[in-house]
């Protein structure tokens, strides 16, 4: 098995499967693959406990060995171009699948290997980049996995035992497609509310106006699904968002129900809970738009849908971010 762009969430991905007993290359930048090189391991800080998986690395794509299995981390600007290097991959893979955000990763990857070998993939789980060499896995999360675009077969079924055994709590479903829509209409809401006022995840759902915010941008994304030429039935999910259940409800029910999930969180002590693009700003990284409010512009455009609330807080983060988008 092959994971590109092992950051942090890729190596505990990568990790993961390695310790369930398969064999896993990395391909990362120099600095996290020359720790893993000298080390003969990468040591995760988990939940509860501090493990070690052992694994090889490489910042070199043609260093990187053909494999039936292809899982694609990188940042999604990063895509098309991680790709590219890796011709050699594309003629062996049997399946690619992509944890990424957004919806457009499964085209580009359809697009290098051939949509056949494809299935669709969501992740929310969380992890951090101490040092190289080191990542901490820091929300447990679950991972969602199907065919596209609905329906299982055995190749996702042995994915999905793969990720269990390596301790990746994993979900086989066969509306991957609503999966995937359901997580996209939640992360624009929920990475816009968090990274222009730079707050910690309980704390802005709790305030009123991110959380009328967030339902306004909720159903932007909604009717933008509604109105493309496959119907999407948005799911509320384990380990996710019940975005079904707040789509359904009136706004100012909606809203209240916004920020008592924040004070549950706050309640129940999860209050480290900092999404990627939150990340990305405090780091100084160029912020993921393309694929989630770039896109849900793009496609509001595209099928006459207004998307008003998108459109500002896309120009207001592409103003934050610094740079120019592709």
């Amino acid at each position: 098995m092959v994971v590109v762009g092992a950051g942090a969430l890729g190596t505990v991905y990568g990790a993961g499967l390695a310790r369930g007993g398969a064999a896993v290359q990395l391909l990362t930048r120099r600095p996290h693959a020359e720790a893993i090189q000298a080390a003969g391991c990468v040591e995760v800080r988990g939940v509860d406990e501090t493990w070690h998986a052992v694994l090889s690395a490489d910042w070199r794509p043609d260093r990187i060995e053909p494999a039936d299995t292809v899982i694609v981390m990188t940042k999604s600007h990063d895509t098309a171009r991680a790709l590219e290097e890796l011709p050699h991959l594309a003629r062996a893979v049997e399946i690619a699948v992509s944890f990424q955000n957004g919806i457009e990763k499964d085209r580009l990857l359809a697009q290098w290997c051939g949509e056949d070998r494809v299935v669709g993939g969501t992740s929310m789980v969380g992890a951090t980049l101490d040092c190289p060499g080191v990542v901490s896995h820091t929300l447990l999360g679950t991972s969602y996995i199907g065919e596209l675009p609905a329906g299982n077969s055995r190749r996702v079924d042995a994915l999905g035992a793969a990720l269990q055994a390596g301790g990746l709590r994993t979900v086989v479903t066969a509306e991957i497609r609503s999966v995937e829509w359901s997580k996209l209409v939640h992360a624009g809401p929920s990475m816009t509310m968090t990274a222009l006022p730079r707050l910690p995840f309980h704390a802005a759902l709790q305030d009123p106006g991110l959380a009328d915010l967030y339902v306004h941008l909720l159903h932007e994304g909604a009717a933008v699904a509604a109105a493309g030429p496959d119907p999407i039935e948005f799911l509320d999910l384990p380990g996710m968002f019940p975005v079904s259940s707040y789509l359904a409800a009136p706004h100012a029910e909606a809203v209240a129900m916004v920020q008592e999930r924040g004070r549950q969180m706050e309640r129940i002590g999860s209050t480290n809970v900092v999404t990627s693009m939150m990340r990305d700003v405090q780091a100084r990284r160029r912020l993921e738009l393309d694929a989630i409010h770039g896109f849900l512009v793009r496609e509001g455009d595209r099928l006459g849908v207004p998307v008003p609330y998108n459109r500002i807080c896309l120009e207001l983060l592409l103003a934050m971010d610094g740079f120019p988008p592709t």
